[in-house]
Order: C-alpha cells, then structure tokens, then sequence
C-alpha cells in the first residue's frame, strides 16, 4: 500500500536514491583550533584532538547509529560527516568513492540538531509553511507546497498539533516537527544529533522508528545516540562505537558488536541493557578497547568494505543523478527571502503584542510627563526656555526610548539565525533587511504617536504643523533604533552592551547644545557631529523658531531680551540654514549604523552554527 510519505515527493528534479548509496568516512582525524589575540603578545594557536582515527560506513535503507558516553566525540563525528564543523579534519569522506565538498553536502544532506531552535511563537503550520518556501525548489509549485506540508502533518502524526504554536509543543511532537522539517526538501541523507534525548522511551521509540521509515524508503541515515532505552539499541542496523577522548571501539551491526565484545570477555548479564552495559565499559576500558578494536579482524574488514565501496561505485549512473539533482536545486530568491521573513518576523511580532503594549503604554506616559508641565506656555523669556527643554525632553527620550527598546532585537534570535544560515536557508541581507523594516514601522508609529501626545497637550499646535513638529522627532527614532541594532548586532551580551551605550550616550546628550555652548567649547563642537541628539534638537529647534518674529521681553528692562525667533536659534548655537544638514546628517547616520551592524551580523554567521 503506498503511503503518503511516497506521494510527498516535489515533481521538479525527482530522482530516486540508489539502493547502494554508501557514505564512508576514513580515518578521520578532528582537531579543534583555538586562537587567542593579545595586545602585547603574538596570537596562541592551540589544538585539540577530539577525533582519533574513526572510520565507518553508512548505507541507504540502513539506520546507522554513533555511540558513546559524554565527551567521546558523537556531535563533532557527526557534523565532521556532514560538512558542518569548522575545525582541522583529516581523512577521507566519500559518496560512493567520490569527494563531497561542504556545498554539495549541505545541498544534498539535512541535519537536525539536538537543541531544536525555532521561533516558538509560530505555529506548527506556520513554521512549516516558513521552512517549505524558503527550503524546496524556486520552481516548485504553491500547491505542491501545501499538498506536501499536508503529507508530511499526516505523517508525522503533527495533524492534531498544527495550529499548535511550538512553544506549547511537548518534547516528542517538537522532535517530530524537527524531523518533517528536512523531509520538505527531500533529502538523500538525513543526519540526527541525539535525536532520543530528553525523551521518554515511548516517545524515543517512536522517532527511531520515523527514522526506520526514512531508511525503508531509501534515505541514508545517521543518527547520534547517547544512552538508549532498552530495546532502541536493537531497532539500528549497524553502530559506531566511541570512547572518552575521540577514539573509536567498534564499527558493525548490533549482532557483530556483542560478539565482539563478548570475545573481549564482556558478557552482558541477564536482564540488562545492552546499550548501558557497553557504554560502561567505554568509559572505563577505553585506550585498551580501542586498541584491540584497531587489530581486531572487524576493523580489517571495515576497511576492506570502504576500499570496495570506492572501487566499485566511481563510475556509477545512478550516483551521477543524484548528484546532478543536487546541482539542479534551484534555491529561492533573495526577494523571497525576504518575503517571508518579515512574514514571519510580523507574526513574532504579533504573538508578543502584550510586550509591544506595555512600551507603549509607558511611552505615552512619559509624553503626558513632558508635556502637561509646560502645556500652552506663553511666547515669552521664561517661555524660551520651557519650550527648548520640552524639544530637548522629546528628542533625547525618543533616542534612548527607541536605541535601548531593540538592544534583544539580534541576541534573542542570533542561535536561530546562525544555524538557518549556515544551513543554507537564507542569506544574511535579507534577514537583516527583514528586521529592519519591521523595527522601521514599529518606531515610526511609536514615534508619530508620541510626537502626536506631546504635539496636542503641550500646545505646540498653537506655533506649528504637526508635519514640522513630527520630522525630527521621527528622524530622530529611526536612527536610535539604527544605533541599537547596531550595538545588538556587536555583542553577544546584553550587560555589556548596555554599558557600552552609557558613556557613548553622554557624549551625545551632553553636546546636543542645551547644557553648553557648543561655539565656544571646541571640543564639544567637534564631537556634535556624531551626535543624534544635537541633529535632532537643533532641527527642533530651527523648525520651532524659524518664522517667529515676535517675543515678549521681560517688564524688567535690564534683563536680556531675546525678542526673535532667530535669535533663539542663534543663542543655543545653531544656525538657521543648518536644517537640511541636520536631516542629512541623521539620515546618513542611520545608514552609517546599520552598514556597521550589518558587517558585524555578517562576521558572526560566518561562526559555525552551535549543533
């Protein structure tokens, strides 16, 4: 009976695994590199074996398990396969005898990480939805899209679940989701990292046996194991066993490695847990264990197996297809790309509106703040000063409101990111294009709806348009939002980038030009030009006065008397024809910060993703 994981296959560029598809892996060795900088001294280059000498074969139809206690080297054995691990490999990694290169295996292999990394806020469908238009083909249908999201739902027993958002999803049905996730693009090896783990044994049982389905249809399967319930060691076809420190016990099928323990004097007592009881062993007996394995009769022929896989299979038809496939994929377009992830960074978006409420809410409250105190205030000296403080309130808290509100905006997602880039999903100009538009919109609401507060309560409708009031304010928003993300994109640690942003705040706070003389503090003068703050005040400024050509002077007629709006602008030390330089130069600044966070983004997808 055909079953609906058969009928899911996409029409474009289908084409059928060979039954003798082999990968082998010989001899590796992994070494991890460590590089430290220093100021005074020379870089310090260390390396670390993680990998002695692994050899094994995996085949399609076949369920190949890696093995072995914590630190034996099971995830970087696993990530060394499929071309995922950045450190120093040696040895020889072939398809049917041929070299794969890290492209060609990302294009032609799926990997599942141990820790599932999704945005929890999406649903079940929505997720799916997200990975099937950004994963399969660019040629590939809508409908085939929908018919095979459907398939997989039904498969994978996800149906009851599917507008389920995933952080609600228990640890089996997330796993499950995981899992239909690289069926999408149909590929011929499918690579799972302790995929059992922090499952119970019913719900482990039931994804090696999803994964005994992918072999049954001709995917070659690998999967790390770390302590398996009984009766699970049983359901793999053939095991690779390691020890503490990288080396390896054993390569063979579940039958042959109790024989040939059994032979080292290893006999499992009754009633215990064959997996349990040889990882026992590896942990104590290791060096000694991985010697006899090296002269053992099984290591020979594991290498003779290797050797005929290759000699056999150079010039094989049905591996030119597959491998022809992989070079056919068309993936989707940088504008899809970044389709669907404001699509998706929209529904985040929206899930998490209650967080989005409470900033508003307390935006608002702080423009009700500024405002009421010198609401409707008379165009007179005392008047002057109450004015420019209220513009400067407004243009200083939209700076740190808006710069200090997206500071989680990477930090929160960068895992997610890193391992969807490094797998190929998108490039990283989408990506940061698609946050961006999204914190574009949210701060221009923000921003026009606390220009708008302010605007109404404290009576600047009486002097000017909301249009000129609202310009530098929103000016203003985006480009603090601009020097957030830049500064979330630098640093991993929130702490410190906030103790960062303390003193490059108050460089720009204090040459805004309320508290100085900016013309007569050269210093400070030089640095206002990399201040948002002094941009933005002086456009106030500039726009609040320009045009006012009466002021009333004090009934005391020795105090000075500033009786023109040019003459307020003149006295805080701008100038009028400075405007369009001011919306210049916050216009230039948001282009300035985003460039710079960008190219940090850019440096850390560049990291391997954390598997």
């Amino acid at each position: 009976m055909t079953t609906t994981y058969e009928l899911m296959k996409p029409q474009i560029s289908s084409v059928d695994v060979p039954e003798d598809l082999a990968l082998t892996w010989e001899n590796i060795n992994l070494y991890a590199i460590n590089v430290k900088n220093s100021l005074f001294k020379k870089k310090i280059v260390t390396r670390t074996k993680l990998l002695r000498k692994v050899s094994g074969i995996a085949k399609a139809g076949k369920l190949c398990a890696i093995m072995g206690p914590s630190g034996s080297g099971k995830t970087t054995l696993l990530t060394a396969i499929g071309q995922r691990n950045s450190g120093d490999i040696r040895g020889e990694i072939l398809l049917n005898g041929r070299p794969v290169t890290k492209d060609m295996m990302i294009k032609m292999s799926c990997f599942v990480p141990q820790k599932d990394l999704a945005i929890k806020s999406l649903t079940v469908m929505e997720h799916l939805r997200f990975m099937a238009n950004l994963k399969m083909d660019q040629r590939t249908s809508q409908n085939t899209k929908k018919e095979t999201i459907e398939m997989l739902l039904e498969e994978f027993n996800l149906s009851y679940c599917r507008w389920s958002r995933l952080s609600e999803l228990s640890g089996g049905e997330m796993k499950r989701v995981s899992l239909a996730v690289p069926m999408l693009s149909d590929p011929p090896l499918l690579l799972c990292d302790e995929p059992t783990t922090g499952l119970d044994s019913f719900s482990a049982a039931q994804i090696v046996d999803l994964l005994r389905v992918f072999t049954a249809k001709g995917k070659l399967v690998i999967a790390s194991v770390h302590q398996p319930a009984s009766g699970i060691f049983e359901m793999f076809d053939t095991v690779c066993l390691l020890a503490p420190g990288g080396s390896q016990v054993f390569f063979g099928n579940v039958d042959e490695a109790k024989l040939h323990f059994s032979k080292l004097g290893f006999v499992l007592p009754p009633a215990y847990n064959t997996a349990e009881y040889l990882l026992s062993k590896l942990s104590t007996e290791s060096q000694s264990l991985s010697r006899k394995f090296t002269d053992s009769e099984s290591h020979k022929a594991l290498l003779n197996d290797i050797e005929e896989i290759s000699e056999n299979s150079v010039h094989d038809d049905k591996m030119n297809k597959v491998f022809l496939k992989a070079y056919d994929f068309k993936t989707v377009s940088a504008c899809t790309q970044l389709r669907f992830l404001a699509w998706r960074s929209a529904l985040d978006l929206y899930r998490n509106l209650y967080m989005v409420f409470v900033q508003v809410a307390l935006y608002a409250c702080t423009a009700f703040l500024i405002s009421v105190p010198v609401a409707h205030t008379d165009l007179d000296q005392l008047g002057i000063q109450n004015i420019q403080g209220r513009n400067f309130s407004v243009v200083v808290e939209t700076g740190f409101a808006q710069s200090y509100s997206v500071l989680n905006t990477f930090p929160a997602e960068i895992p997610v990111v890193l391992r969807e880039i490094n797998n190929g999903l998108y490039k990283p100009l989408p990506y940061y294009i698609a946050k961006l538009f999204m914190l574009v919109v949210r701060t221009t609401l923000e921003a026009l709806m606390f220009a708008a507060i302010i605007y109404l309560v404290s009576g600047a409708s009486d002097d000017i348009s909301f249009f000129v009031f609202a310009l530098p304010v929103l000016l203003c928003a985006i480009t603090s939002s601009a020097f957030g993300c830049c500064i979330s994109a630098i640093f991993e640690d929130i702490s410190v980038a906030m103790q960062l942003m303390n003193p490059m705040d108050f460089v720009s706070y204090i040459t805004a030009g309320l508290f100085y003389q900016l013309n007569a503090a050269p210093v400070l003068s030089s640095l206002k030009y990399i201040s948002r703050f002094y941009y933005g005040y002086e456009a106030m400024t500039i726009l609040q006065w320009n045009g006012v050509n009466s002021i009333a002077c004090s009934e005391n007629k020795d105090l000075p008397c500033i009786n023109t709006g040019q003459g307020v602008i003149t006295e805080y030390g701008y100038h009028p024809n400075n405007l369009l330089l001011d919306v210049v130069g916050l216009l230039v600044m948001f282009l300035i910060l985003n460039a710079i966070g960008f190219v940090f983004l850019l440096k850390r997808t560049r990291k391997e993703a954390s598997y």
